[in-house]
């Protein structure tokens, strides 16, 4: 491996604890979020249709509990709706409690169980691709766990998907043929993102296949659909969200 590769490596964390995540969402970084990850002239579109779906989901004005909520961007599109906002960071939810008066925000973990909101939320999002900083696969299963437990028998709960063959560029394969007796998945990849010259590094991110997450998702609910989004740009790849209802008992 070159000089420049290990440079390179050992710049990035081996995972994205919950003190680096803190450092990373510091006042700063927050202050500009939207414009770079919701309305720039690259994410505009996705987060136009986004608003389109939540809309769809959100009719009848139902409780809606978005889980890494970050500014509070999406939930203050819609305040006639009952909803509260869950996330890690304090910088953030500053910026979300400015965005939405009156509405409750609950600084925690997503991985904790919060058993308290067992059924309680008609609509359980989780924007973006912020289940992307857990760090296993394992980790992820709890985080599906907790979104299923916290859904309401008859809600619905909606994920936009870190599709790794949109990260990659390449069409990964979900199963592929062994040599051997067993079976091969390709389960899904790591990432990193690195911006400001390195200043800010979101690393070794997990991103399931979504047929991975289908699966998964298809444990707690009976009903599983793909939304797939306008391509922001001629010749660019459609980003895709999932949608579960019809929870299991």
């Amino acid at each position: 491996m070159s000089d420049a590769c290990l440079a390179i490596v050992k710049g990035l964390p081996e995972t994205m604890n919950q003190e680096q995540l803190l450092a990373l969402y510091n006042k700063a970084y927050s202050g500009s979020y939207d414009e770079k990850f919701l309305m720039s002239d690259t994410t505009r579109s996705d987060t136009a249709h986004e608003l389109k779906v939540l809309a769809r989901l959100l009719e009848g004005s139902p409780a809606w509990l978005d889980v890494a909520c970050g500014t509070g961007f999406f939930l203050s599109r819609f305040p006639g709706v009952e909803r509260a906002g869950l996330d890690l960071s304090p910088d953030m939810l500053r910026l979300a409690r400015e965005a939405n008066p009156g509405v409750t925000f609950y600084e925690r973990s997503y991985l904790d169980p919060a058993p308290e909101w067992r059924d309680r939320w008609d609509l359980v999002s989780c924007m973006w691709y912020a289940y992307g900083y857990v760090s296993s696969m394992s980790e992820l299963e709890t985080l599906a766990a907790n979104l299923a437990l916290w859904t309401a028998p008859t809600g619905r709960c909606f994920v936009p998907l870190a599709d790794p063959r949109l990260l990659s560029g390449v069409n990964l394969p979900f199963q592929v043929q062994s040599v051997l007796p067993g079976e091969i998945s390709v389960t899904g990849i790591l990432w990193s993102y690195t911006e400001e010259s390195g200043k800010s590094v979101h690393a070794h991110m997990i991103a399931p296949q979504v047929e991975w997450m289908e699966a998964l998702f298809g444990r707690y609910f009976r009903t599983i659909e793909l939304e797939t989004y306008p391509a922001a740009f001629p010749g660019w790849g459609q980003r895709r969200a999932l949608i579960a209802s019809a929870k299991r008992e």
